[in-house]
């Protein structure tokens, strides 16, 4: 298991290197290419088996991007974002004198690679949407149990969270004005979360909303 957490770091690596070169090669290239930053909102839970409970935990995100042509209406678009996932679970606690529901909640961050692919529909004559799609690579950076009990809380590191993600990214977005565009997507992973020997088949999913701008 160690071995495949350094050659998923290695290739994480290589990748983030090939990801900067893309933008920095050529000035005929960099004049062909669109670069930007993202952020928004997130809220995540887990899918798989077993998971009935777990309802959205709110977050943020934040990235960049780069669009480079690579045929008629079509663009290759690499990001690096920093994107909070996890989930939040509320449930009766038989201890509290007061009734009020308890929160388990798990805090992951994670570092993002998304390797997309963007295309232009045209919705009338007046307007463009943009549609992506393609796969991510994620490494995680942190990862948090907290309990939330009243007032009281509590947090703890996990060290069962696997180290890397991999998965699905869908989305669009709208253009509203000269450099800002609104942006909605929805992102799978197929790895389970859990890095145990044997783990239970739970796996990421959370929607993102919010703006991108293009510099």
């Amino acid at each position: 298991m160690m071995q495949g957490r350094q050659i998923a770091h290695s290739i994480f690596i290589k990748i983030i290197i090939l990801w900067v070169l893309c933008g920095t090669t050529g000035q005929s290239k960099i004049a062909m290419v669109q670069k930007g930053a993202l952020g928004g909102m997130t809220a995540a839970r887990l899918w798989g088996a077993h998971v009935t409970k777990e309802s959205w935990r709110m977050g943020g995100w934040l990235g960049v991007y780069i669009l480079t042509p690579v045929a008629d209406n079509l663009y290759f678009r690499p990001e690096l974002s920093l994107c909070m996932r996890g989930y939040r679970l509320l449930y009766e606690n038989p201890s509290d004198l007061q009734d009020d529901l308890s929160e388990a909640i798990l805090e992951l961050t994670y570092l993002d690679l998304p390797l997309l692919f963007q295309s232009s529909i045209p919705v009338d004559k007046d307007l463009n949407t943009d549609i992506f799609f393609g796969a991510y690579l994620s490494w995680n950076i942190s990862a948090t149990a907290a309990n939330k009990f009243g007032d009281s809380k509590i947090e703890d590191e996990v060290n069962s969270i696997r180290k890397y993600d991999l998965g699905f990214i869908a989305g669009s977005q709208l253009q509203v004005s000269e450099h800002c565009y609104a942006q909605l997507r929805g992102c799978a992973g197929i790895l389970p979360v859990s890095d145990t020997t044997n783990p239970s088949r739970k796996y990421n999913l959370w929607i993102a909303a919010g703006l991108q701008y293009r510099f």
